[in-house]
């Protein structure tokens, strides 16, 4: 399990704070408790039954680490239908601030163009998360959020279509 958490703190992606939370509570939560337990029962099992609970520590293991891996997938196409969807994309450069998301692309036409975001706007959330949580809770709604353009902070209203988001119902994060 600690390696989970190492991995999770080298691998950039834009939800990684998020995702060592929730390593952290894996490790806290699940890890310790059965580690503990194990050091207590261990000691009384025959080396036949050590063998299977040690097969079912690392099945525990392999099946969390899908789940990480699962979730991540799931958040990053449902984050390309958004972005498909309303016309837009972002990044997340690397700033001394924090993590500012850059707009990179913005489509001619589209719900975001019309709600007034441009090229190279930077948005005033300190995650990615935070901005599409935002657009998919909201569909149907008007939602707002800030950008810093040329130094000086402006609002954008954007009035969220109902969007189709196919992962949706397994994702855990939206």
């Amino acid at each position: 399990m600690l390696y989970l958490l190492i991995f999770v703190q080298l691998y950039p992606y834009p939800y990684q704070s998020f995702a060592i939370i929730i390593a952290t509570l894996i490790v806290t939560v699940i890890s310790i408790p059965v580690y503990c337990l194990y050091q207590s029962v261990v000691r009384e099992m025959t080396e036949k039954k050590k063998m299977h609970f040690k097969k079912v520590l690392m099945i525990i293991g392999i099946c969390l680490f899908v789940i990480f891996l699962e979730e991540i997938t799931v958040s990053l196409i449902t984050e390309h239908h958004v972005n498909k969807q309303l016309g837009f994309s972002q990044a997340t450069p690397d700033t001394p601030e924090g993590e500012l998301l850059e707009i990179t692309r913005v489509d001619s036409g589209k719900i975001m163009e019309k709600s007034g975001l441009m090229l190279y706007d930077r948005v005033l959330l300190n995650s990615t998360f935070k901005l599409y949580r935002l657009l998919i809770n909201n569909q149907g709604k008007e939602v707002t959020f800030n950008v810093l353009r040329n130094k000086q902070e402006v609002t954008i209203h954007v009035k969220v279509p109902e969007m189709e988001l196919p992962l949706r119902k397994i994702s855990i994060s939206y």
